[in-house]
């Protein structure tokens, strides 16, 4: 017997990388949901699982065993007849899905990889890690010679070669301000939501600097929370990827989005006091309309617990038990 009053969705991901969920129980209660996050760590040892909407994010920090039982988790969540955003099978690292949005034509740039033997036919590049956000490990290399500097460095620093990724150069600075913008927009089911723009001095644009956007970049941006010129971009690529819930952060070059990465387990600790009034009423935008589209898609279930798969129970994903010699 359904409860309909019974509205849960659980957030699964690393147990490390809790913390981008931490606001949003409180936020959801206000909507008649009940959020809560479950760890991969916890959920291996789980001989019980809550019923609910799931969505399952963190895949480029599993490793592959894990991942393969994350799919298995799913495909048992949805056998249960519950809803579940983000199919682990479906999952394209960051260097398969540039080169897919690439040969789609949804991206004017590619990336190589050093593990395949491939090497940069277009500079500048940059060299990064693949898996786990862990970010740049190079500035712009400008030629074969510095991409070779730039692999050695890594691998003499401890890096793996099968993580490493040269990424061709695609960002352009604004002309009324000189800086660099990195764009973004979050994915909850069939919704869409712009999320907040940072502006930077530094073509990476990860963090932003204060006092850099001027207050027409902020009105234009408060515009797009109306009527958004990238919807269908940005649906396309999550289509294309796979994936039902994140968020895309990518740039804007010679009038063209293109995608940079698509984060499955997000930040959504949003703040929305700004000392520019229009950024501060934009950002409240964003953090209503993500809260209100997570409440959206969770549906009714029953209380019921659901038993956990036999492999859970049994714990043989490597790690997460003793070995004894």
């Amino acid at each position: 017997m359904v409860n309909t009053s019974a509205r849960r969705l659980i957030y699964v991901c690393s147990q490390d990388h809790a913390y981008t969920f931490r606001d949003m129980p409180e936020q959801l209660r206000e909507r008649g949901v009940s959020g809560r996050v479950l760890s991969y760590e916890k959920l291996w040892g789980c001989r019980w699982l809550p019923r609910g909407t799931y969505v399952m994010t963190d895949f480029d920090r599993l490793s592959p065993m894990e991942h393969e039982i994350a799919g298995r988790l799913h495909d048992h969540l949805r056998g249960a007849g519950l809803q579940v955003l983000n199919n682990p099978h479906d999952f394209r690292p960051r260097d398969s899905l540039l080169k897919a949005l690439h040969a789609e034509g949804l991206n004017g740039f590619t990336c190589y990889l050093p593990a395949a033997g491939e090497w940069p036919r277009r500079y500048p590049v940059f060299l990064r890690t693949i898996a786990a956000h862990r970010g740049v490990l190079s500035d712009l290399l400008h030629d074969r010679a510095a991409a070779d500097a730039a692999l050695m460095r890594a691998l003499n620093s401890g890096g793996l070669m099968r993580d490493l990724v040269f990424v061709e150069y695609a960002a352009e600075p604004q002309p009324e301000t000189g800086s660099f913008q990195k764009h973004a927009a979050f994915r909850v089911g069939p919704h869409i939501i712009r999320a907040n723009t940072v502006n930077d001095l530094g073509w990476m644009a990860k963090t932003g600097s204060e006092g850099i956007a001027s207050a027409a970049q902020y009105l234009a941006e408060r515009s797009e929370m109306e009527a958004y010129p990238h919807h269908d971009y940005v649906m396309r690529v999550f289509e294309l990827a796979g994936l039902q819930f994140g968020r895309l952060d990518f740039g804007i070059v010679a009038g063209r989005p293109q995608t940079y990465e698509i984060n499955t387990n997000p930040t959504m600790t949003l703040t929305t006091t700004h000392p520019n009034a229009t950024r501060s009423e934009t950002m409240g935008l964003v953090k209503s309309r993500l809260v209100s589209a997570l409440a959206e898609v969770a549906k009714p279930v029953s209380w019921r617990p659901l038993p956990a798969p036999n492999y859970f129970r049994k714990r043989f994903v490597v790690g997460y038990r003793p070995w004894r010699f």
